[in-house]
């Protein structure tokens, strides 16, 4: 049997620690964007499938889809503007970031709500924590956060109403108005029990768990859910702020149907802006249905396709106005993820 001598070249390979075998898993934005495509491919083409009859009638509409998004797009930057302000109202003065800051973090949260499985919850988890990164308290970065997804909630339940009204005061509503009131129904309880469970946090039984918690990440303080629930009732009783992040939000609301209007506009069937808020306010009610969904998967698309028909928009023109909604949100969301895994990897200001 041959020995191996100490010094020769495959005693020394042999002696090598073994290397660790490549790390090969995707990262977790690169399988956001490949889920957001497929995802996204699939609900357009279930929704065409859905109104196969309509595709002659899309022929002329589809060569004007391009600049159809480019409208879509331009009011879209508006209304992250304004959701943007509402979250920065509500901030004290002296701890408000730049609006750019603040508009960045509010794509993150759209594109993570877009494309990402819970998107709503972890996006708005994200951009609080990078938020407290950028100097603002951890408390208050969490509390402003959490008031402000409610504040959008209860924004639009009065957005919804109002559509329902004007849908109601002179139209046949068919089935699809019940549709609208139970997607209103989800809305309202959820936005109550935001409310509530603020308002009455089982601050005991939660600071157990972290006690629990911190026993294995000493970073976690038990004492914190005191701290966020003190914030969170404090910015409750401070009516401007809340008022003036209201306004924002219904700001937003509103420039949605200046969207639906202005797309309608390009391909040939313009409408009233009132008809655009009805379509609009039932849209974004129904699309409350397949909020388990990332981007209300489908649902999005054919509830504009029925509200779009109770004012009269032929379907052909409405599942064009879905699909430029729908590519809108990829276009601005794909580059969301890769910005924000960029903003994850940045050094805290």
């Amino acid at each position: 049997m041959r020995l191996v001598r100490p010094g020769c070249g495959l005693y020394r390979r042999l002696m090598q620690p073994p290397t660790s075998a490549p790390n090969t898993a995707a990262p977790w934005w690169r399988r956001g964007v490949l889920n957001g495509v497929l995802l996204g491919s699939l609900a357009m083409g279930t929704v065409i499938a859905l109104n196969y009859s309509e595709i002659p009638g899309l022929t002329r509409i589809l060569a004007d889809l391009p600049l159809a998004v480019a409208i879509s797009a331009a009011v879209h930057m508006l209304q992250i503007l304004f959701t943007a302000l509402a979250w920065w109202a509500l901030l004290p003065p002296e701890q408000r970031p730049a609006i750019a800051t603040m508009m960045a973090l509010r794509w993150y949260r759209e594109a993570a709500n877009a494309l990402l499985p819970a998107g709503a919850i972890l996006g708005q988890a994200a951009a609080a924590r990078l938020l407290a990164r950028q100097g603002v308290p951890g408390n208050m970065a969490g509390a402003t956060a959490t008031v402000d997804i409610t504040l959008e909630a209860v924004s639009q339940l009065f957005f919804t109403l109002a559509g329902i009204a004007l849908l109601l005061a002179g139209r046949e509503t068919g089935g699809l108005a019940g549709f609208a009131l139970a997607g209103l129904g989800i809305a309202l309880a959820g936005a109550a029990a935001m409310v509530a469970v603020q308002r009455r946090l089982p601050l005991s039984l939660i600071e157990r768990g972290l006690a629990r918690l911190s026993r294995r990440w000493p970073a976690i303080r038990p004492d914190a859910i005191r701290d966020f629930q003190a914030a969170i009732l404090a910015l409750h009783a401070n009516w401007p702020r809340l008022a003036a992040a209201m306004l924002f939000h219904t700001i937003s609301w509103v420039l949605g149907a200046v969207e639906i209007a202005g797309v309608l506009w390009l391909l040939g069937h313009p409408i009233t802006l009132a008809d655009a808020l009805v379509v609009e306010a039932l849209a974004q009610a129904l699309r409350n249905v397949g909020f388990l969904l990332p981007g209300a998967l489908a649902v999005q698309e054919g509830a504009i396709i029925g509200a779009a028909a109770l004012v009269g928009v032929p379907a052909s023109a409405a599942l064009a106005v879905a699909l430029v909604r729908r590519s809108r949100e990829v276009v601005f969301s794909l580059p969301g993820l890769l910005a924000w895994q960029r903003a994850e990897s940045r050094p805290s200001a």
